[in-house]
């Protein structure tokens, strides 16, 4: 029997944030992975004032088997990791030490977070590359990936720097 690694990658709270924002968000993602992965930081701000569980926004969402919550193994990181991430807040540090640790992709749009994780060798996304990415393999359409776009840059969740480069992107894939 063989066996497979589920396509994983770990998630900050700001691009499940965007997927919330856009039409059948959290659909369009389970077509590129089968988990998102998030440190206990990143559910606690998800369900942060709106949610009385983690259940329960799960629920909501219908992401009961896509979102998986899953704690550091490592009980520390090294001082260059602790160094480079202390400005962050507390989700963004546990994602990036998650994703290292896992050695996944990690889903992070702010850009502080970003920068430190490019530094520590990790490869990185935010939601419009994902949807550029969608496009690419076939799993939406440039049509609907310009729609999600466009939902993203009205709901402020993207500028328009990276609205016309993913835009232009996306209408070269046709």
């Amino acid at each position: 029997m063989s066996t497979t690694s589920p396509r994983q990658i770990v998630c900050d709270t700001g691009p499940l944030i965007s997927l919330e924002k856009i039409t059948g968000g959290y659909r369009f993602i389970e077509r590129l992975y089968d988990q998102l992965i998030v440190p206990p930081a990143v559910m606690d701000e998800l369900v942060a004032g709106q949610f009385e569980t983690e259940d329960a926004y799960l629920r909501h969402f219908h992401v009961e088997d896509l979102i998986v919550a899953k704690r550091l193994v490592a009980r520390s990181s090294t001082r260059e990791i602790e160094d480079k991430t202390k400005h962050l807040d507390k989700g963004e540090r546990e994602a990036i030490r998650l994703a290292g640790e896992m050695e996944v992709p990690l889903l992070i749009e702010e850009e502080a977070g970003r920068r430190v994780a490019r530094d520590l060798g990790l490869h990185i996304s935010g939601i419009a590359g994902q949807i550029l990415k969608a496009v690419r393999e076939e799993a939406i359409s440039v049509d609907e990936a310009s729609s999600k776009l466009a939902e993203l840059r009205r709901a402020g969740r993207i500028n328009r720097q990276i609205y016309e480069a993913v835009g232009t992107a996306i209408k070269n894939e046709v």
